[in-house]
């Protein structure tokens, strides 16, 4: 959201209509129970998730029965709605009681080198002779336009991403200086993933801030409801912890892979800012229609989602994204995206589902290019 939503400015999602699990058996012992996989919301304001699925008890010697409890959470698209209360601050972001900060990485300072003159023996100037030179005008600075810019990227074609055997930090999401280390954690691998596939597509790669942060948060982005976001302005991702922690009491599982997508989601919009996406978004959105408008959000959103999970995709062995985990994960891109009565700015549960799916599975920001998607693909 960016500024006050899921990445920077409103956004959107990705691939083909398609519903439900989409990939092998699943472990008898691990089964969600299919209305987990798109359950109705439940009563009052909703943005993201159903109930929750339930986290399975650990096997006990002699193979005793699981005991499932259904959990329910009201969730938002990023976390639980919080009212937020944002101010005009100063120069920079000022977190009110926030769980922890870290800054962008200062932008290199570069100084010119100085030479010195040697002294050259003199030589006689050669003799004078008359040459005309044509001139040629430069040629003018053509403008790209924005909409071929980011369906055309280059990004598109630097191939499938590298492990870089992100472990998942062992502490937990239990309060906020626990979900602080693990968001730190998450980064720390989402800075070896990126740089080399930012900079094949022309990018400049720069390590974006992180503030987790609870109560209340003031940014250059402007204010909203408390969920986690990007701000462009600052290049820091605010990662919100109260409702990721809410969620981890409930299902720690299910916690985990909630935190684990969300920093990696708005680690992508830091991605998108970086190659140019994110500037040619915001020219096409700047004289687009209201609906125009929303379109371009959901395309976005569902683009940071996709890229979010080529991430995930490429570290799920070492990650452990695996078994229950898997569950737990599809079940968050599974329910994410828009429910009344909230705009349609980041797409559907079923689209964003797919898209997230089909990057995971291939590894490949290839797969991410929602600006070419047809109007149905990020509805």
């Amino acid at each position: 959201m960016s500024g006050n939503q899921w990445g920077p400015a409103p956004g959107q999602f990705g691939p083909p209509p398609q519903q439900g699990y989409q990939g092998g058996p699943q472990p008898p012992q691990y089964s969600v129970p299919p209305q987990y996989y798109a359950p109705p919301p439940p009563p009052g304001p909703q943005y993201g998730w159903g109930p929750l699925p339930p986290q399975p008890p650990r096997k006990k010697s002699g193979g005793a029965a699981l005991l499932v409890v259904a959990l329910l959470a009201v969730a938002a698209a990023g976390g639980v709605f919080l009212v937020v209360k944002l101010t005009q601050g100063g120069d920079g972001p000022a977190a009110t009681a926030p769980v922890a900060t870290e800054s962008a990485t200062p932008e290199p300072t570069t100084t010119a080198s100085q030479t010195t003159a040697v002294p050259s023996k003199s030589v006689a100037p050669p003799p004078r002779t008359t040459t005309t030179t044509k001139v040629t005008p430069p040629r003018p600075v053509q403008t790209v336009n924005p909409a071929t810019f980011n369906a055309t990227h280059r990004l598109y074609k630097t191939g499938v991403m590298r492990t870089v055997n992100c472990k998942q930090a062992r502490t937990g999401l239990g309060n906020g200086s626990q979900s602080l280390a693990y968001f730190k954690a998450i980064k720390t691998c989402l800075d070896r993933a990126w740089p080399k596939q930012v900079a094949a597509s022309g990018g400049r790669y720069r390590s974006p801030g992180l503030i987790v942060w609870g109560g209340s948060v003031t940014t250059p982005c402007g204010s909203g409801v408390g969920r986690s976001f990007y701000c462009p302005t600052t290049h820091t991702i605010y990662m919100e912890s109260p409702s990721i922690v809410s969620f981890y009491q409930q299902n720690p599982t299910f916690g985990r892979m909630v935190g684990t997508f969300t920093m990696a989601h708005e680690y992508a919009h830091a991605v998108q800012w970086m190659t140019g996406l994110g500037v040619a978004y915001e020219k096409l959105r700047y004289d687009a229609s209201a609906a125009g408008a929303l379109q371009l959000s959901r395309r976005l959103e569902l683009q940071a989602s996709c890229l979010g999970n080529v991430f995930l995709g490429a570290n799920r062995g070492s990650y452990g994204i695996t078994g229950y985990a898997y569950q737990m994960w599809l079940y968050d891109v599974n329910n994410s995206g828009d429910r009344p009565p909230y705009p349609r700015d980041h797409g559907s549960t079923t689209n964003h589902g797919a898209w997230s799916r089909a990057a995971f599975q291939s590894r490949n920001p290839a797969g991410c290019n929602t600006w070419s998607a047809s109007p149905a693909r990020v509805s």
